[in-house]
């Protein structure tokens, strides 16, 4: 479903990190200014071509969008699609308390998603639901929290296991967190053919984060890794479908053992995020290399 958001640069912090991030991952199109306008053209053509293309127009309602000249001539232009508010064609926000205009206050007023306070879940489940973005899979407040927790530990070079259970979007949440906090992170899918040797994963983590480098042959493979790896920056890799592991006979003691040293005891020139649906210390025996690797758990719970 395609959302016109109007809302008051303002509120554009909250509105692009964190509404707009989970319509986008519960599946709308989102259409709003930062990512649609281009340079050169005039600013309320191009938002009228835009509004003008929604099935949805979403409306942040604030003192400061009310007072907005622009805000006013899409509210407007909004108003007319649905004067009456019987189409569901409007999605009022609430985000801080102010005087309604008067079409809000006649006799069948529309309901408001109240996101004042938007660490409740149940407004954002209501307006999720009317744009059509029902894929978060978790209430929107704990996966917005799960995120900001996770960049927080990923920026201090802490490497992090989201345990997710089944059906939580997230595929959705790492995109995100590439796209809008550490465009480095690189995801390896242990589940991909490409991964399924020790030179496949280790060839493959290295593409993931731009290196073209032939390693050597076992067993120099490692010193190889572990050399590019020192001549960069921290490397953030996020090995996905991390449940595979205890089946991958293929991954031996030494490449764990490495990974390891890279993670703890080498400047910690790799972080790593590591997605499962089960958590880390479960997925490996007592005295394995990564088991004793400090790891901090972010859990990640599916709608009740």
């Amino acid at each position: 479903m395609r959302v016109f958001i109007s809302y008051s640069h303002q509120q554009a912090d909250w509105v692009c990190k964190r509404l707009v991030p989970c319509l986008e991952a519960g599946g709308a199109d989102v259409l709003i200014d930062r990512e649609r306008f281009k340079i050169g053209q005039a600013v309320v053509g191009q938002m009228d071509a835009l509004q003008d293309s929604a099935e949805r127009h979403l409306l942040v309602l604030s003192p400061e969008y009310l007072g907005s000249e622009y805000c006013q001539h899409e509210m407007e232009r909004a108003l007319k699609l649905d004067p009456d508010f019987t189409e569901g064609l409007l999605l009022p926000v609430l985000r801080a308390d102010c005087v309604l205009p008067e079409a809000f206050a006649g006799w069948n007023p529309p309901l408001y998603a109240d996101l004042k306070n938007d660490t409740r879940p149940e407004p954002w489940d209501a307006l999720l639901r009317e744009c059509g973005a029902e894929g978060l899979g978790a209430g929107a407040p704990d996966w917005l929290a799960a995120r900001d927790e996770i960049v927080r530990l990923l920026n201090r070079r802490q490497s992090v296991n989201l345990v997710t259970q089944k059906g939580v979007n997230w595929n959705g949440l790492l995109a995100h967190i590439a796209k809008d906090f550490l465009p480095g992170l690189a995801e390896v899918n242990l589940e991909d053919p490409d991964t399924m040797s020790r030179e496949g994963l280790l060839t493959t983590i290295l593409r993931t984060l731009g290196e073209r480098v032939a390693l050597p042959d076992k067993p120099h493979d490692l010193a190889g890794f572990k050399k590019v790896l020192n001549a960069r920056p921290v490397s953030q890799v996020a090995l996905t479908r991390f449940d595979v592991v205890p089946y991958m006979d293929y991954y031996d003691v030494d490449l764990f053992a490495a990974l390891r040293y890279l993670v703890m005891e080498n400047g910690r020139k790799l972080t790593l995020l590591v997605q499962s649906h089960t958590a880390f210390g479960a997925l490996l025996p007592k005295n394995h290399p990564l088991s004793e690797i400090d790891i901090k758990t972010v859990e990640l719970r599916g709608h009740p």
